[in-house]
């Protein structure tokens, strides 16, 4: 028997303590029976660790299904594509050339082949924790859900999103990832249970109840200096405008502040933060759905709110912020700003695997891969099979935590990859979430008459400030408000089809501009009047809640008259 293993059956204090005492007596022998690469190796990885290395499987729209055939091929894609991964083994603070081109499970089949007396402490204890977990491929794993997790279609039965059967359903489907460990924040359909709850608090708790939660946001410290942080949406029903903007209130914000105030640099240094929500915040840069999303005022956290900027506003205030991971849209990685890099945060698009979620055929999980000096963001295409039958995985970018610096990799287009097509051929479906510039060559200091009309438009993005702060702007034949401190589009204020051929004016004294819309041929027009918050940006969508109720006695009414 080696003496390597008799040592792995002790605690590791007594196993390091009896490989010092014999390591001056083995020392000779194990020279002249390992090769000097094996030293090299030994050598150069004594001072690593596995203390802040992880993987962490990244979860979008769940949306579960009838068929599960699909889901529980994702999860399979995602366990083999852990064991594909493994671990990177986290170098010293003191070494500055580290590349770590070996993994943990290459490390630990070397280390295997060696006595314990000439393996380091750090060494030793890789070898202990991989020897401790019954699932090796599992080892510092993790998953994280961004909610949605009831089936897409509304049936008004058990099942559909925001019944108790839906959060139980998710439930054994995070379950069956065992051993490794999950944490969740609620989506806005999460909180749709209108058949079989009255308020969103019984609905918020039924989904708490069923997670073991005494809370809906969470942090988990998964490493040393690596914390996990997810915050939910709670309101569904008492939303004022669209139910399905997501919003985090008061309390998880103080809460918030607080993580991010002990884990800053100014407290202590090196700590890498990872924050989870639903939907992107504003100012993320990330692509979203304009037709869907920023017509009915839910494509941003808190969209609605006058709190919408302070999601940014922490990140540019915490540098420890590395990684914020949103999904929502239901949209594939293939797009550049699937992913982006504002103030040294990665935002991080996230895809779906259900089939009936998808809007443009891919089916795609993100794993994170991370130690002390980077994270590796890997896409898992669930709809991409290989020759030998498993899913492919792509490496698509590389955190550098200490610039923040994001690091894309240059890859080509699957094979059987339709999602640009499909996008290509959609009329005014997708808008990048585009933030004014002044080379546009139509920002407007102090707009004054005819601003924009169809043949001065072109490719142009034409943008100004009204007098009272508001930020408006013309992108795709329609007129936007964006927010003034991301310039973030906020929502529409004149769609493509009212927009028509009708120029736009600012007219008005110097202290009180006012937005015209003129048809050149008729010289009719029409005033754009700000909402009573002050903003112009129409809120297309009604709260759901309030929209049924009318209906159910719009039915009432019906009945009895025909009654009559």
């Amino acid at each position: 028997m080696k003496i390597h293993l008799l040592f792995l059956s002790l605690p590791f204090s007594e196993a390091f303590s009896a490989a010092h005492s014999l390591h001056h007596k083995r020392w000779v022998n194990t020279i002249l029976s390992s090769s000097s690469s094996d030293d090299e190796i030994i050598q150069k990885y004594r001072d690593h660790s596995v203390r802040d290395s992880f993987n962490l499987i990244v979860l979008g729209d769940l949306h579960l299904e009838d068929d599960m055939t699909k889901h529980n091929q994702a999860r399979d894609d995602c366990i083999s594509a852990l064991k594909k991964l493994s671990l990177l083994p986290s170098p010293p603070p003191t070494d500055d050339n580290d590349s770590s081109p070996l993994k943990v499970h290459d490390l630990v089949n070397l280390y295997q082949q060696h006595p314990a007396g000439k393996l380091s402490c750090n060494q030793l204890e890789m070898l202990l924790e991989y020897q401790k977990q019954e699932d090796k491929d599992a080892l510092n794993c993790h998953l994280v859900s961004l909610g949605d997790l009831g089936r897409k279609d509304i049936r008004h039965e058990p099942g559909d999103a925001g019944t108790t059967k839906s959060f139980q359903d998710a439930k054994e489907f995070f379950d069956s990832f065992s051993p490794i460990t999950y944490e969740l924040v609620t989506g806005n359909h999460d909180l749709e249970g209108l058949d079989e709850f009255d308020t969103d608090e019984g609905n918020l708790q039924a989904w708490m109840d069923c997670f073991g939660k005494d809370k809906p946001y969470f942090s988990k410290q998964i490493g040393p200096k690596t914390l996990l942080v997810g915050l939910s949406t709670v309101r569904f029903r008492n939303s004022p405008h669209s139910s399905h903007e997501c919003h985090v209130d008061d309390e998880q914000l103080e809460w918030f502040q607080e993580v991010l105030k002990k884990t800053h640099p100014d407290q202590e240094e090196g700590w890498r933060v990872c924050v989870f929500t639903h939907a992107p915040i504003m100012g993320s840069n990330l692509r979203v759905l304009q037709n869907v999303h920023v017509i009915n005022g839910c494509a941003w956290m808190n969209h609605c709110s006058e709190s919408r900027s302070s999601f940014i506003e922490a990140v540019k205030n915490n540098p420890q912020i590395k990684l914020w991971s949103s999904g929502h849209f239901h949209l594939s990685h293939e797009f550049a700003d699937s992913l982006s890099n504002v103030n040294h945060c990665t935002f991080m698009q996230v895809g779906v695997v259900g089939e009936k979620s998808t809007r443009d055929h891919t089916r795609q999980t993100r794993i994170v891969q991370g130690n002390s000096r980077e994270f590796n963001i890997y896409t898992v295409n669930h709809h991409v099979r290989m020759e030998d039958g498993s899913a492919d995985l792509r490496l698509d970018a590389t955190i550098d935590l200490s610039s923040g610096e994001l690091k894309r990799q240059e890859n080509k287009p699957l094979d059987g990859d339709e999602s640009e097509d499909v996008w290509n051929k959609e009329d005014n479906v997708l808008f990048g979430a585009y933030v004014p510039q002044e080379e546009d060559g139509c920002y407007l200091e102090a707009p004054n008459g005819r601003i924009v009309c169809e043949n001065e438009l072109g490719e142009k993005v034409c943008w100004w400030h009204m007098n009272d702060g508001k930020v408006l702007g013309v992108h795709d034949g329609q007129i936007v408000e964006y927010d003034a401190t991301t310039l973030s589009p906020l929502g529409i204020v004149v769609n493509t089809k009212e927009m028509g051929k009708r120029e736009v004016l600012i007219v008005g004294e110097e202290n009180e501009k006012v937005l015209v819309l003129v048809d050149p041929d008729t010289n009719k027009f029409e005033v754009i009047h700000p909402n009573d918050d002050g903003s112009y940006w129409r809120k297309y969508q009604r709260n759901k809640r309030v929209r049924q109720e009318e209906k159910a006695r719009e039915l009432a009414a019906q009945a009895w008259f025909g009654k009559k």
